[in-house]
């Protein structure tokens, strides 16, 4: 449809139509087996609400779409079409590994066509919108949502975002609309509680947690989503200054603002809105296009603009991107596009996993190279997730763990000898009614008898980790151990053996030390999705080389968190030749640095970087050349990644921030070059003043394989 078309259709549409458009209902209203992903307001929305919805979340499936939408645009006055919208995070029904883990791939590319098949699979059962990706820096474990992150790192969230987005959005008839989250600053919430208050400076929150939008943003998504938090204590679904004035006007975004659950409500709890009317007159006018489930929108913007405290003319801004969107998706020339192109979980989509699943898993530790087993070896798996199918998250809402093997199914389909014994549930008892969730009854045997069977020769496999329902939304920790019976099983089985690989399943960083001590191999596998048996089990019999590198940093314990790479320069630094003074920046009881840091991850192979160069061209942008060889004996890949520390300015600036990556496949010998190009624009940051200053800058460039095993160059720009 042409643009005037819409206007027209605008035009003729009555308030209460286009009110409709602003408002998104739960699926419970078109049909009972909706997916419900949060709470329901106790009010009832007036009929003539459900009637003009513009859009729907949670409900899926081919031909109980066209049925909804088929009478919906029936007994609709301009038969304008629903757009159905879901959490589609890590896949729709072949589930990837969860984005923290995504990350870890360093494999944007890869990334963008996981998202395009999940667009696939969605569109086929009728989901033209995703609730993803979040693009929320997160540098604190204790917050659940750090799963559907991309890590600490600015410049990660950004590209992997961006990466994603063009994913989702890439195909015509088979494209979902992508939508950016939290706008803004969610990541950084206090103590890592859900849903509390952010507390950061303008300085931050504009050069870490804002940078990852600003990048986003080129590939237009259709949707950036608000935050829950307020930032300087002005939340975001009512904050003109930020929605309108930076999101609008700065950055350039022209799609639709949709609040996230129920938030313009809350701002009634936040206490910056007296009642529900006041909320939606903050929202609208702050340029929030659509309230998903508060009672704001539905309940009183009719009102508010026949009383003339809102005026129609916001309505109609809101509403016509709510239309425009719909046209870019194609709905009105076909309401149906995509439906059954694409069957669930082919074969192909499973390959794209099982590679997904085995690039982000991050080899942290491989003492005397244990690491890859033989297959001629008998060799003891152990721990629940040997014989569990939970390898998915509480945010793929449509994957099934029936279409999940277990690692025991793996190790018996491929004819590989040992022992799988479970020992133990993942949650205790007691930690089923703490995390509200239904006790998983077993029929492998609960008795000790066969630890007593393991010699010091022996090789045992421990697959261990939080289960499902320990992260994502509303799952925030303040320990970051494994679950009790599980830390008891490891222990027992660490004073029989030392030969120990120990498989780590987790939707966030655990606190890793006792594992870390007496393993000789460790495996961060995160929640490695519909493919993440089989994957694990290459990793560990060398099918499989680890190429994963962390996203984020494993804290040597929680009391360091939040804790990031690009933590802010500070005096009194604590240095190995001052180690002995307490009278540094420093904790007395724990070291100041991580126990596996940003960028980190080992390999199968050795790899060599050199001939590290740094110029500035003629075309005033910065060059950084290097070399990276394979010196091992297989074939792998190794991460060149690119940082720069600003060494003197007029604030205080980060100890070192990425800039550039690069995944590097090489076989054995293989040398190839690696060459980047940064505008010298990317170097800017806000003066004391908040003035941008991008020039006059004395920088350090680094370039390694991890955050903390850099070369380093200066120079001036």
């Amino acid at each position: 449809m042409e643009i005037h078309e819409l206007q027209q259709l605008l035009s003729e549409m009555s308030l209460q139509e286009k009110i409709g458009q602003m408002v998104q209902l739960t699926g419970v209203y078109f049909d009972k087996g909706a997916v419900l992903t949060g709470v329901v307001g106790e009010q009832l929305p007036p009929e003539w609400i459900i009637q003009y919805a513009g859009s729907v979340l949670g409900v899926i499936g081919k031909d109980k779409i066209y049925d909804i939408q088929s009478r919906y645009m029936e007994q609709h006055p301009h038969h304008i079409p629903l757009i159905f919208m879901a959490d589609v995070i890590h896949g729709c029904r072949t589930i990837y590994p969860i984005p923290l883990g995504q990350a870890c791939s360093f494999h944007p590319e890869l990334v963008s066509e996981a998202a395009s098949i999940a667009a696939l699979e969605a569109s086929s059962e009728g989901l033209r919108a995703t609730f993803s990706p979040m693009i929320d820096v997160s540098r604190d474990p204790r917050w659940g949502r750090i799963m559907e992150s991309f890590g600490e790192d600015p410049y990660v969230n950004g590209i992997m975002g961006k990466a994603m987005v063009d994913g989702y959005q890439q195909k015509a008839d088979t494209k979902i609309a992508a939508c950016l989250k939290h706008f803004a600053g969610y990541g950084a919430v206090n103590a890592g509680r859900d849903y509390n208050d952010v507390e950061i400076s303008q300085r931050t929150f504009l050069e870490q947690y804002v940078k990852p939008f600003r990048m986003a943003l080129k590939a237009k998504p259709a949707m950036v989503m608000t935050a829950f938090n307020a930032i300087d204590r002005k939340p975001i679904s009512g904050n003109k200054e930020l929605l309108k004035g930076l999101l609008r006007d700065k950055e350039g975004f022209e799609g639709t603002v949709i609040s996230d659950w129920g938030s313009i409500g809350q701002l009634e709890e936040q206490g910056v809105a007296a009642d529900m009317e006041e909320a939606a007159i903050q929202a609208s006018e702050a340029g929030v296009d659509i309230d998903m489930m508060s009672p704001a929108y539905m309940m009183y913007l009719e009102k508010l603009v026949e009383s003339g405290k809102i005026p129609e003319a916001l309505i109609d801004e809101s509403a016509f991107r709510v239309l425009m969107m719909k046209n870019q998706l194609g709905l009105f020339e076909n309401p149906f596009a995509g439906l059954g192109k694409s069957g669930k979980l082919t074969q192909h989509n499973r390959e794209k996993a099982y590679q997904m699943a085995g690039e982000s898993c991050v080899l942290l530790k491989n003492e005397k190279k244990i690491l890859p087993l033989s297959v001629k070896k008998k060799v003891i798996w152990a721990g629940p997730y040997t014989a569990s199918r939970e390898f998915l998250s509480r945010w793929s809402i449509f994957g099934e763990h029936e279409s999940v093997e277990t690692i025991e199914e793996v190790l018996q389909k491929k004819q590989i000898e040992a022992e799988c014994i479970t020992g133990c549930n993942i949650l205790s008892d007691a930690e089923c009614k703490v995390w509200q969730v239904e006790q998983e009854l077993s029929d492998k045997p609960r008795d000790e008898q066969w630890l007593e069977t393991i010699t010091q020769e022996d090789t045992v496999v421990c697959v261990l980790g939080e289960h499902e329902s320990q992260s994502g939304e509303a799952a925030s920790r303040a320990f970051l151990t494994l679950p009790e019976e599980q830390q008891v099983l490891f222990e027992k089985i660490a004073e029989r053996t030392r030969n120990i690989v120990t498989v780590v399943i987790a939707g966030r960083p655990l606190d890793l030390r006792r594992i870390s001590e007496k393993s000789k191999a460790v495996i961060m596998a995160w929640r490695p999705g519909t493919m993440g048996a089989e994957a694990i089990l290459d990793i560990v019999y060398g099918r499989i080389n680890p190429s994963g590198k962390l996203s984020v940093s494993i804290p040597w314990c929680v009391g360091q968190v939040p804790i990031s790479y690009w933590d802010v320069k500070t005096g009194h630094v604590l240095t190995e030749d001052n180690s002995e003074n307490r009278f540094t920046s420093r904790y007395m009881d724990i070291p100041n640095t991580p126990l596996y840091p940003f960028g980190y991850g080992l390999s199968y192979t050795e790899f060599d970087i050199s001939d590290i160069d740094v110029q500035i061209g003629q075309d005033k942008k910065v060059h950084v050349h290097c070399n990276v060889c394979n010196t091992g004996n297989v074939a792998g890949a190794e991460v060149v990644q690119c940082y720069y520390e600003t060494l003197y300015a007029s604030v205080v600036r980060p100890k070192k921030e990425l800039i550039r990556f690069r995944k590097v496949f090489l076989e054995p010998g293989e040398k190839k070059d690696v060459d980047f190009c940064i505008d010298q624009e990317e170097f800017s940051y806000y003066g004391k003043n908040m003035e941008t200053v991008s020039s006059g800058m004395k920088l350090r460039i680094s370039v390694g394989n991890s955050s903390d095993h850099l070369v380093s160059e200066n120079i001036r720009i």
